[in-house]
């Protein structure tokens, strides 16, 4: 009871504290901070089968893709053709799902970093339609245009947040089903849970499709949120940015992403003011973290826990 009153006080707290803030500049930092949520929880799901992906990024992009090119030309409303860019990604990641769930360790880590750079080159390759590696400029507003302004950004926040806790949702009643179970239980040991009867490919090849839909999803509203896309933003950098957030939050907690995201979507703007020593100074604070706290941030605080119970 108690924990879902704290959590009733978040999602409040969440509608209702933006609404007195005036600055942009917050509220586009708060935009950030969804998508990032967005895309480390979709990559937790995958991650507690024993695999992280390196072609997050390229599943965005294709979201980011489709959407745009539904919407500028084949002039689609904006939100019909949000779930479009979800389920292309989706449906690509099938292929390259069973493809690359073919190979383990470093081997499917290529696999997915290869597909995320071939996403770019080939996007990057034809200028029509894709724009080229310039991309593609004045991506429309989702519509009522005069709500959705890009000079004013809570309408913005107010969807990335409804996205982040559909997301959030699904991702979270997943992992504590019987099919998050059987994602544990393939962690652990894959030919164990084979031995059991469970579909080990089948079941890696859903997770695979999952957080590839939900990147997919991420990367829509991206597109309509910047107004941009090009192969520049969607690299295997960005990939390997939502790695850390699981890790740095926490990788056995669903919390885990979450915390990560919103920790490491915030440290670099506290510190833009050192400007050049900006990114000198969140390199150490990460190798710090996880120096101090191996088992991430929420590993820390189940430990700090445990101690209190057991002084107690």
């Amino acid at each position: 009871m108690t924990s879902r009153l704290a959590l009733a006080a978040l999602l409040a707290a969440l509608a209702l504290v933006p609404l007195g803030i005036s600055d942009q500049y917050v509220l586009h930092i708060m935009v950030m901070i969804c998508l990032n949520v967005m895309m480390a929880v979709s990559m937790w799901l995958l991650g507690i089968t024993g695999l992280i992906s390196f072609g997050q990024a390229g599943f965005m992009f294709i979201g980011a893709m489709t959407t745009t090119l539904l919407v500028k030309l084949g002039h689609w409303p904006f939100w019909v053709s949000l779930p479009f860019g979800a389920i292309a990604a989706g449906l690509v990641s099938i292929p390259v799902g069973r493809l690359s769930l073919r190979v383990k360790g470093v081997y499917f880590f290529l696999v997915t970093l290869a597909f995320g750079e071939v996403v770019r080159g080939v996007f990057a390759y034809f200028q029509d339609p894709f724009g080229g590696w310039y991309g593609i400029r004045d991506i429309p507003p989702p519509e009522p245009a005069k709500l959705f302004d890009t000079l004013h950004k809570l309408p913005f926040y107010y969807l990335g947040l409804v996205l982040t806790l559909i997301t959030c949702l699904v991702v979270y009643r997943a992992s504590r089903a019987w099919f998050g179970m059987i994602l544990w239980s393939i962690r652990e040991g894959d030919l164990l849970a084979s031995s059991v009867g469970v579909n080990v490919p089948g079941f890696k090849l859903a997770a695979f499709v999952v957080a590839a839909f939900f990147a997919g999803l991420a990367g829509s509203f991206y597109a309509h949120y910047f107004a941009y896309i090009s192969p520049l933003v969607f690299t295997f950098q960005y990939s390997v940015s939502i790695l850390v957030f699981i890790v740095v939050g926490g990788f056995n907690s669903f919390a885990g992403p979450i915390v990560g995201a919103v920790v490491l979507t915030l440290i670099p703007e506290l510190f833009r003011v050192t400007g050049k020593y900006q990114m000198l100074i969140f390199g150490l604070i990460l190798v710090g973290s996880m120096l101090t706290m191996p088992d991430g941030i929420m590993g820390a605080v189940q430990r700090w826990r445990a101690r209190r119970v057991r002084s107690s």
